[in-house]
């Protein structure tokens, strides 16, 4: 019979997500990683095979936390209120070193290329979604017949990714609403 873990792997991985999500991949050193989760070295390659394999479950206990609010925009019916809801709750949401998903883009070169491929992943389900709400709303006849729907889900994706860089650099949530309003009027709805 094996020995009975002395540590729960949900709290490891959430103390290890929040320490990689403010540090980076390099910038959170082996000892740190340690220190923060209360496991030894051995027991750290021992259950996730090293710092890269905490930072990949550490990444996807995150992506898998904001599928939660980019779920509002997979709700039925589709079309312009899943998009307005997505961006409020996106500017409550708690970003609290930005985006983890964002950030280990950020840090291209040194993260393991497996991340990079998750975070594209993510980005383009999230680039789906829009995408599949803007046909929604232009068929419904809520989105001016002008509007190309494939361009904008790629401008609110792109938009999407900014707002959570601008949280991080200390933008006020009212500055950004007021950065809003532009795609309020594109989208002829009110964010």
């Amino acid at each position: 019979m094996g020995r009975h873990k002395g540590y729960n792997r949900e709290e490891v991985l959430d103390r290890a997500m929040k320490l990689f999500w403010r540090k980076g991949y390099e910038g959170a050193h082996l000892q740190e990683l340690v220190d923060i989760t209360g496991l030894n070295r051995f027991s750290l390659y021992k259950e996730f095979g090293g710092k890269e394999g905490l930072f990949l479950e550490a990444l996807d206990r995150y992506l898998a936390q904001v599928m939660n609010l980019m779920g509002l925009l997979a709700r039925e019916p589709q079309g312009l209120g899943n998009i307005q809801d997505y961006f409020k709750a996106a500017l409550e949401y708690p970003f609290f070193h930005g985006c983890f998903a964002v950030n280990t883009l950020v840090q291209h070169p040194v993260v393991p290329d497996e991340a990079r491929r998750k975070v594209f992943d993510f980005i383009n389900a999230g680039e789906k979604v829009f995408l599949s709400n803007l046909k929604a709303a232009k068929k419904s006849g809520t989105l001016p017949a002008a509007a190309e729907p494939r361009p904008l889900a790629r401008l609110l994706i792109t938009f999407d990714i900014g707002l959570v860089v601008s949280l991080q650099l200390g933008v006020d949530k009212r500055g950004l609403k007021q950065a809003l309003k532009p795609l309020e009027l594109l989208l002829g709805v009110t964010l």
